[in-house]
């Protein structure tokens, strides 16, 4: 530990991360937060114990995950003395009645997803020994863009469209974590990318908890932001990749999709979600799509797009499901 730990802006902080692009950026921006105010952070194992705090980031999406974070959270509280824990992310923000999460007393705090400008009061005072509680949500909250940020890697740029989806999938937890869809105005996009390439990264992630949608809330699309995007890169070394879209928001933009993933500025790749390949188990799951939905994206997209590698997901053993319907 440091010493005069205590003092604003003095010590170490151990950073881990779980789950999703998404994720990792807003480690990324935390990170710079606190790297800026004067703490040391530090990632790898070795430093763990070293450290003044501890900031995990949590992903409640995948139970392994979930699992991970669980147990690094006791083993900080079973240290001897206790370490300070600051607990990010989706697990605090859509599990507050987690049972691990109960009676922890101080020198644990808990900071949402929608609270990450004050990450720096809040390992403050939870190095202090404080306990503090910031879950609040408001529609429309969304972390600056401009915040300070630090890179896991130097070459390339998380950018975050948007927080909260449209869908309300019975599986998934996202839509507790996130909340309803809130994108990013198109202008402060554009100009993080400019920053981010005058900072000499040569790729560019787009991410969200559903790309396709971004925009819907503002009256803009996905594929304005496409062609706005690809015209800022053209000329340059800089690559451009499309994160997850769930195919509803894709069906009336698939040309404008594809004509960016035939730009050479842009990976050919895409990760369009399946889940099920039976109508009843999709509607069971609440995904407003049909199969042959799906296999209008694929087939377009794949006979527009050549070189295109094209990523799904599959839920298999959904209940309900029968050998018939697994098709």
């Amino acid at each position: 530990a440091t010493p005069d730990a205590a003092l604003p802006g003095v010590g170490k902080v151990w950073l881990k991360t779980w789950g999703c692009s998404h994720n990792v950026s807003d480690s990324e921006y935390m990170a710079g937060q606190l790297a800026a105010f004067g703490f040391e952070i530090v990632e790898g194992d070795a430093e763990k114990m070293n450290a003044d705090a501890w900031l995990l980031n949590s992903c409640t999406v995948k139970d392994p995950s979930q699992a991970a974070f669980v147990n690094l959270l006791k083993a900080g509280r079973d240290r001897s003395p206790p370490m300070p824990l600051v607990l990010a992310g989706c697990v605090p923000q859509a599990e507050r009645k987690l049972k691990e999460l109960d009676g922890l007393g101080d020198g644990v705090s808990l900071v949402g997803v929608a609270q990450l400008e004050r990450v720096v009061e809040v390992v403050e005072r939870t190095i202090r020994g404080e306990c503090v509680r910031l879950l609040g949500k408001r529609a429309g909250q969304l972390p600056a863009l401009s915040l300070p940020k630090v890179r896991r890697n130097q070459l390339v740029e998380i950018l975050p469209l948007s927080t909260g989806c449209l869908g309300a999938c019975t599986y998934c937890k996202t839509r507790h974590a996130r909340g309803k869809l809130g994108s990013y105005p198109l202008e402060d996009l554009l100009e993080r990318v400019h920053a981010a390439i005058d900072d000499g990264v040569t790729e560019i992630w787009l991410s969200s908890e559903d790309t396709g949608a971004y925009g819907i809330d503002l009256g803009i699309s996905f594929s304005t932001l496409l062609r706005r995007l690809c015209k800022i890169l053209e000329g340059t070394d800089v690559m451009l990749r499309l994160g997850m879209t769930n195919p509803p928001y894709m069906l009336e933009q698939l040309p404008a999709i594809a004509t960016a993933l035939n730009h050479p500025n842009c990976f050919e790749f895409l990760h369009v979600p399946v889940q099920a390949g039976s109508d009843a188990v999709l509607e069971a799951m609440n995904r407003e799509y049909t199969r042959s939905e799906f296999e209008t994206v694929a087939t377009e997209l794949l006979a527009a797009v050549p070189g295109l590698t094209l990523a799904t997901d599959v839920i298999c053993g959904f209940p309900g499901e029968t050998s018939r319907t697994s098709t």
